[in-house]
């Protein structure tokens, strides 16, 4: 009978020897994800359909570990090509795959993608899939479900949709296939006014200038993973350009940094999760140093590595720079200027011949304006776009459109003095200001348009003379005519001057359509109505209130 003595070493090299095959088994880990999706969660794979593996070891041992990997496919999955550095056998009824890993010691981590072709007549059911990693064995479990379509139709891209918002959103106002640059040259300038110190060209790389969308229809619901490659190629020879640019993900690329990442194209890794019709979204990298304005090619490229690429090119336009934008908002600034400058040398001269009950009531129009047009544009601007997307303007020209111009008009004709329409305006653009805080240089541009051309207009159609020497209340339909499209060929042109400072300071460039929509809707035909109607209010307000 042993000794008390020889169990206690007995149970102590038994401790020993399962704590050296527990460590042994924890310093080595592997896993096998099948099917693997680039991330996203699908359980399950059609019959007829090619699907991927993801497999992963790692080594937390000091010691480096050769080992060998082994992957038994189960019956009606094979290899959908030749896997780089795996031995494929083929058995009776199943595939193995079998290759040699050398870990390094400390910690060190390997992985491979393997792409496999399920077959389809394999009916649906549950299989399993046996990995071995050195003397470890685990059984993936694998779902094969019935194929949503035809596995002989092939997979086509329909088209590219661009631009798009990064949550995959288009905007209507926007031109279609139309790429804005921005505009970094006054960059440096910029940072140094705001303190932020010079521009680093490096930072701005990593920041997508839009986003595109190739559109994927996938009739037999295949899965795959694939790489979708964008290029920009010339208009006349068809051979490609620089200018788009895959960003370096580190410091540790060809030549270091995001702008030296060696790829004058768009690269995207994704995979096509079965869906009949996918939009795969991707970042668009633009180096406006390479690119010009112009009209150019964009060629969009799906490829699995095993069949041959699909193809789909469109035409589509860079804006760089916009000349027309910046004519018409330098012409619309000086004009403001010399406006700004006549006013100011005259202005003793007008408020000598305005009364004091009139400079009231031209206040308490202007208080009038910002209560009836401003708050409610502010307050619910952001409901009507959502409720009407890019035509909430329909809603919100009914402010800035017929009840404000209802309010100009009543004014002229109660107070048929020049400067009136200025000064109800600078009322409600200091209102708006103090109460929402509406300063900025395109509301300054169109405020002071909106007044300029008003009472430029307005004086010019010979209504304020008229309307002084005029001593009954009865307004003829021509002269309500003449101030009407007075007042809309003002707001028309104000309008368009404030969308191409848009264009020019926020590089916010609108579709033509909508632009003429805009002007047509908004800057003239609710202008025209509200005026029509402001001389009803206006005869109305000066039957009560006389002089």
């Amino acid at each position: 009978m042993p000794s008390k003595k020889t169990l206690t070493v007995l149970v102590t090299v038994l401790l020993v020897l399962l704590t050296i095959t527990g460590q042994a088994q924890d310093d080595l880990s592997f896993s096998c994800q099948i099917p693997y999706y680039l991330g996203k969660v699908r359980d399950s794979v059609t019959s007829g359909a090619q699907t991927a593996a993801l497999f992963s070891i790692e080594n937390r041992d000091s010691t480096a570990k050769t080992i060998v990997v082994t992957i038994t496919l189960p019956t009606g999955f094979k290899p959908a090509a030749s896997q780089e550095n795996w031995e494929i056998k083929e058995q009776t009824d199943h595939y193995v795959l079998t290759r040699q890993q050398l870990l390094a010691g400390g910690y060190s981590q390997w992985y491979d993608l393997l792409s496999f072709q399920v077959a389809s007549e394999l009916p649906p059911g549950k299989y399993t899939a046996a990995v071995t990693a050195g003397e470890i064995t685990q059984q993936v479990p694998i779902n094969v479900g019935a194929g949503t379509g035809d596995a002989a139709t092939p997979v086509t891209i329909a088209g590219i949709v661009l631009p798009l918002d990064k949550d995959g959103k288009t905007d209507d106002r926007m031109g279609r296939s139309v790429l804005v640059l921005r505009d970094r040259q006054w960059d440096y300038y910029k940072n140094v006014l705001s303190d932020k110190g010079a521009s680093n060209q490096e930072i701005e790389a990593i920041h997508p200038v839009t986003h595109l969308g190739v559109d994927i229809v996938n009739p037999s619901g295949i899965q795959k993973l694939a790489v979708v490659t964008v290029r920009l190629l010339d208009a006349a020879s068809h051979q490609p350009v620089n200018g788009l640019f895959t960003p370096g993900a580190t410091s540790e690329d060809v030549n270091g940094g995001a702008l030296d990442s060696q790829k004058n194209y768009l690269e995207a890794f994704t995979a096509l999760n079965g869906d009949s019709w996918q939009r795969l979204q991707i970042p668009v990298y633009a180096d406006e140093r390479d690119l010009t304005g112009g009209t150019y090619i964009l060629q969009a490229e799906l490829q699995d590595g095993i069949k041959p690429p699909l193809v789909c090119e469109m035409p589509f336009t860079v804006i760089k720079k916009d000349s027309k934008a910046l004519v018409v908002v330098s012409i619309a600034t000086l004009m403001v200027l010399a406006g700004l400058f006549v006013v100011l040398s005259r202005l003793r001269q007008v408020l000598t011949v305005l009364k004091t009950r009139w400079l009231v009531t031209i206040a308490l129009f202007g208080a009038a304006a910002f209560a009836v047009v401003n708050v409610p544009s502010t307050l619910l601007n952001d409901f009507f776009h959502i409720l009407l997307g890019p035509f909430g303007f329909l809603l919100t020209g009914l402010f800035s459109g017929v009840f404000l111009y209802m309010l100009v008009v009543a004014l002229v004709i109660l107070i048929p003095r020049p400067g009136v329409v200025a000064l109800m305006t600078l009322v409600r653009m200091l209102l708006g200001m103090l109460a929402f805080g509406q300063i900025s240089p395109i509301s300054l541009l169109t405020y002071g348009m909106h007044a300029l051309l008003l009472e430029l207009l307005i004086y010019s159609s010979g209504m304020y003379d008229w309307l002084q020497k005029q001593e009954d209340e009865s307004i003829p339909w021509g002269k309500i005519v003449l101030l009407a499209i007075s007042c809309g060929v003002a707001d028309t042109i104000s309008t368009y001057v404030g969308l191409q400072a848009m264009a020019f300071l926020y590089r916010m460039y609108y579709a033509a359509w909508y632009i003429a929509l805009v002007l047509l809707v908004n800057g003239f035909i609710y202008t025209v109505i509200g005026a029509a109607c402001g001389t009803a209010l206006g005869k109305r307000l000066a039957r009560v209130g006389g002089d």
